[in-house]
């Protein structure tokens, strides 16, 4: 057992075990499958509700969807990352990809991991064959 002979030493020792460092594959791939607002702030009005008709009617259904999540106070319906829609105060919308090509900025990255891998896979196979 360590004995820690001041304050300071044992909050460093806890944030060492708190807080792994990550790699920076991980920081981007953690990066990339971050949520983004489209849109925010939409009134749960009749005005909001033809706007978001209306982006449902011209979007490119092949290669987005839509979602809507509900937005304001929390006191009632209690504490989660979203309130049902119907007691919304306002909407937020996102816009998610369907299809993974070369305009979807998940699809390079995705395929810089698989070949990453890859070649990890073969040093480590190369490494095992000359020890």
């Amino acid at each position: 057992m360590t004995i820690y002979d001041s304050k300071e030493s044992v909050v460093a020792a806890l944030r060492l075990v708190s807080t792994p460092k990550l790699t920076k594959l991980q920081l981007r791939k953690k990066r990339e499958k971050k949520c983004i607002h489209f849109m925010t702030g939409i009134p749960n009005s009749k005005e909001g509700w033809e706007f978001i008709k209306l982006m449902k009617k011209y979007l490119h259904k092949g290669r987005y969807s839509l979602r809507l999540k509900g937005r304001g106070s929390r006191k009632i319906h209690g504490n989660q990352s979203s309130i049902p829609l119907p007691y919304a105060e306002h909407y937020s919308i996102y816009i998610d990809h369907k299809i993974k090509d070369s305009n979807n900025p998940q699809y390079h990255f995705e395929r810089e991991w698989k070949m990453d891998s890859a070649l990890r896979r073969i040093r480590d196979e190369i490494n095992e064959l000359l020890k």
